[in-house]
């Protein structure tokens, strides 16, 4: 994987969620530190290598996620807040499930950070770990709702 990630709709995606947001692409550009000029590329798919950082800075100023803006969610589709109703404790333990994993996968373990013979970049091993918490933060949430007795569901809700 290279530094950059690279996809002609993210433009698009962009495009829809800055007039969802009735934002200008002044505004826009305000926000996230760009040239005008340079989001209306973004948008228009002539710059089609968005490095990780600029993609952040896009779902943060139109409050969206990366997810959305890479076409890995539906932004019609209802979506589960994985990051509520989790208690301390579970907190707690999403986050020594994430590090222990991350530590496995340190250099010196047998499952490294490697993207074939190279060691991977900063922005590929933050990919990485963003995609492994959203994982686990699921896995917590499903095992949650599957095996929460009924009669403590009603209590949660509210």
């Amino acid at each position: 994987m290279t530094k950059e990630i690279i996809n002609k709709k993210i433009g698009e995606r962009i495009k829809i969620a800055r007039k969802n947001a009735n934002l200008t692409l002044l505004e826009l550009a305000n926000k996230i530190g760009l040239s005008e000029g340079n989001v209306q590329r973004y948008e228009s798919g002539n710059i089609t290598n968005v490095s990780v950082s600029v993609l952040e800075k896009f779902a943060t100023a139109l409050n969206t996620t990366t997810a959305i803006l890479m076409g890995w969610e539906n932004s019609n589709e209802p979506q589960k807040d994985i990051n509520k109703n989790f208690s301390p404790r579970v907190e707690r333990d999403i986050q020594k499930r994430l590090q222990s994993i991350l530590d496995d996968m340190n250099s010196d373990a047998g499952l490294a950070f490697y993207n074939g013979d190279e060691e991977m970049d900063e922005e590929t091993k933050e990919l990485l770990k963003i995609s492994l918490e959203t994982s686990i933060r699921t896995a917590k949430k499903l095992a949650q709702e599957k095996f929460t007795p009924k009669k403590y569901k009603n209590e949660q809700s509210e």
